[in-house]
């Protein structure tokens, strides 16, 4: 996995970024508006060859399409005032198609090119951009490749003051054929599909930077004596806004990297970038715009002309909607799709063969110690622990696998994510095992000698099980404001209180525990954290029973006492101990595995023949909740690894994790939702169908899991102040 630019991408974005933040200022921005283009910025972008870049094929020492999308993702940020994005494309497709050499010649010197992003029709003008300046237009007509010269129209009035053209190919003055029939459509869809990408990044970068722009305004604007940045309404719709458009910029960088590899699904993921950016760069202009308020709506602003510029790269090619029912058709029925050549990209996204090696080591192990009696216990919740099989797992080395052993991992993050997803697909649950991991890992970290060989012994043997004792019922997300009472007695401590939500409790042998031992100071200070055996006298548990099936426990202690041995960290030092941990549920890559299995059965279950007598997936409706299902599950699927490959490589940003953990968790309530709706009401009766019912079991999974290791609404705050830089917000 590699999801870092090489040096020369490096280069070419830093070169491209200083180019268009000299020359697109706020003036010249205002300037070009009479026109629509900036003319000096144009013949410096062919004067430094990025107009051509894609002239020559990647294998003839052309550029790649990571390198064009560096360039479109900062135009978009800039919002430059020429049709870049088109003449690239459109460039590409002249040479591709061999076109007359007095046509390139007149391209390469700075005459502009353009391509018309559905098929013309003579008598049938449709709206081009860069139609209103082109020396030449590529477009399909009729079945042929065609290049019109002096066809370039008065420009239209339109929402962005660009370069807007009716075009009727009609009034072309020369009109050169370059390719007809099976030809000529292969070239134009690539081209196409080299549009979208391409758009797709510019789209990316456009939403990014109008969101930073209000983000900085929300810090500087004052109302109610403080920032409006730290209102959560303000903060959290930006938040969301921001994940998006990260989610639009990588879901770009997978459908490059899959087209670069040949991928199965790289055809859909070049739509499914298109139709996430188009779609999701609204939300992000519009929450620009709001957040500066009066001001966003004036021309003087430019948050302004960002919204305009969405609204036209999103919706010149037509109703971005329209690419849900290419993504389904890629998907589930095998439609294939001219793609252009990608080049070396250098980002990959793959786990890589060794881990996929592993994977594969497990899944046989697991289908091969399956027994009836295993069988009969598989279930999402905690219920579905089978100690024996459990045993048989630890003994194989395959119970725990980012356990680190000797100060060591034992296997890359990699390893450990290629493998996971095979729990879901089993409807099976990982909850014991990853829980005890968590708190064995935490003995390994911070226990004394001999309470930690007494603790990772067993739990590696396959005999000890953990839960987490931190919520409390005055204190949920909020870990450090605990007032479970700890109180030193010799070599004990006795132990007062209760905790919430102790899943996993009830056949757990050790708890991680974290206590007030002093009330002096502030809510982070004068606390302590132990890991505490679960047989000791005093120690309570109640039952609680859950919207998603599951079983989770009050934990009560009456003066429980536990020796000073079981303290992890130093006296009153627990905060600092916890915090070693909190990443372990910060992350949105152990929810994923729930969304990916969520779609692939909604899709199972739509291919069938239902009580009606027709299958689900041949409704335009439902392909199209699933279309956007598969999307976000890719979505959720680029911001996972983003956040692995930053915890393997190093990477310190702070917000990927929650973006991650937030969107897969509220997606795969959006989208069980949604699909269990459309299927309404047999979605409603248990039993019918054993796919839908999981689909059921996920929505309900899904509200549950935005609250897990944090709510939605805190991670929210987070990323709005660690992404986006705006004031706190709790």
């Amino acid at each position: 996995m590699q999801l870092k630019f090489s040096e020369s991408q490096t280069m070419l974005q830093d070169t491209v970024a200083r180019l268009f933040a000299d020359e697109v200022t706020s003036a010249r921005l205002r300037e070009a508006e009479a026109s629509g283009l900036d003319k000096a910025l144009w013949d410096q972008l062919v004067a430094l060859g990025i107009v051509g870049m894609r002239a020559l094929a990647p294998e003839d020492g052309g550029m790649s399409l990571m390198d064009a999308a560096i360039v479109a993702e900062q135009m978009g940020r800039h919002v430059a005032p020429v049709p870049l994005v088109e003449a690239i494309v459109a460039t590409a497709l002249l040479h591709r198609a061999k076109a007359p050499r007095a046509l390139l010649d007149a391209v390469e010197g700075g005459a502009v090119a353009t391509i018309a992003l559905s098929p013309a029709t003579t008598g049938r003008p449709l709206p081009v951009l860069g139609g209103s300046v082109a020396h030449v237009i590529v477009a399909l007509v009729g079945g042929d490749l065609v290049a019109l010269v002096g066809a370039a129209g008065e420009r239209a009035r339109n929402i962005a003051d660009a370069t807007v053209a009716m075009i009727d190919v009609a009034v072309a003055e020369e009109h050169h054929v370059l390719a007809s029939g099976s030809e000529a459509e292969a070239l134009y869809n690539a081209a196409l599909e080299e549009w979208r990408v391409l758009t797709a990044a510019a789209l990316a970068g456009l939403g990014r930077r109008a969101l930073e722009l209000a983000a900085a305004y929300s810090g500087e604007r004052i109302a109610y004596g403080v920032p409006i940045g730290s209102f959560q309404g303000i903060a959290h719709p930006m938040a969301d806004a921001a994940i998006n458009m990260d989610g639009a910029k990588l879901l770009t960088w997978r459908a490059i990297s899959s087209i670069a590899a040949g991928q199965e699904r790289a055809g859909a993921r070049a739509a499914m970038a298109y139709w996430w950016a188009a779609h999701s760069v609204d939300q992000a202009v519009k929450h620009a715009v709001r957040t500066f308020g009066g001001y966003g709506v004036s021309l003087e602003y430019d948050v302004q002309i960002y919204f305009r510029r969405a609204k036209l790269h999103a919706l010149i090619a037509g109703d971005p909607n329209e690419q849900l029912d290419r993504i389904a058709a890629r998907l589930w029925d095998g439609e294939a799709a001219a793609l252009p050549s990608a080049g070396d990209v250098g980002i990959d996204f793959e786990w890589g063969e060794r881990a996929e090696a592993y994977a594969a080591e497990v899944r046989a192990f697991v289908e091969a110690n399956i027994t009836d009696d295993v069988r009969a216990k598989m279930h999402h919740s905690t219920s579905g622990f089978h100690a024996g099989f459990h045993k048989k797992m630890a003994e194989a080395g395959f119970a725990y696998p980012d356990m680190a052993l000797d100060g060591k991992p034992r296997l890359s993050r990699y390893e450990v994510m290629a493998a996971a997803p095979m729990w879901e697909d089993m409807g099976w649950t990982r909850t014991p095992s990853s829980v005890t991991e968590f708190v064995a890992g935490m003995a390994q970290l911070w226990a004394q000698p001999d309470v930690k060989q007494e603790i990772v012994g067993a739990v590696l043997a396959g005999d000890a099980l953990g839960a987490l004792g931190f919520s409390e019922p005055q204190s949920g997300s909020d870990i450090f404001g605990a007032k479970f009472s700890a109180v030193r007695d010799g070599d004990e401590w006795v132990l007062n209180g209760q905790k919430m939500f102790t899943t996993n409790g009830h056949q757990a042998h050790y708890i991680l525990m974290l206590t007030r031992t002093d009330n002096s100071g502030k809510k982070h200070q004068g606390l302590t954290m132990f890991i505490v055996p679960m047989n000791l006298p005093g120690i309570e548990l109640h039952p609680v029973y859950t919207l998603q099936d599951e079983k989770t426990n009050i934990t009560y202690f009456t003066d429980v006492r536990v020796p000073d041995r079981y303290r992890i960290g130093e006296v009153n030092d627990g905060a600092r101990v916890m915090t070693s941990g909190l990443s372990f549920e910060h992350g949105g890559s152990g929810y994923h595995a729930a969304q990916k299995a969520m779609v692939r059965r909604a899709v199972d279950w739509a291919r069938k023949m239902g009580p009606d007598g027709s299958r689900p997936i041949e409704d335009a409706n439902m392909r199209r909740i699933l279309a956007r299902a598969a999307v976000r599950d890719e979505v959720a699927d680029v911001l996972c690894r983003r956040q692995e490959w930053a915890g393997v490589e190093g990477v310190h940003e702070i917000a990927w994790g929650p973006m991650a953990k937030l969107f897969t968790t509220e997606m795969l309530y959006v989208d069980g939702s949604a699909i269990i709706e459309a299927a309404a009401p047999y979605s409603l009766v248990r039993g019918l169908d054993r796919d839908l019912d999981i689909v059921e079991v996920s929505m309900r999974r899904g509200i549950a899991m935005t609250i897990y290791g944090g709510t939605s609404e805190v991670h929210r705050s987070l990323i709005a102040e660690k992404s986006l830089g705006m004031p706190k917000s709790r």
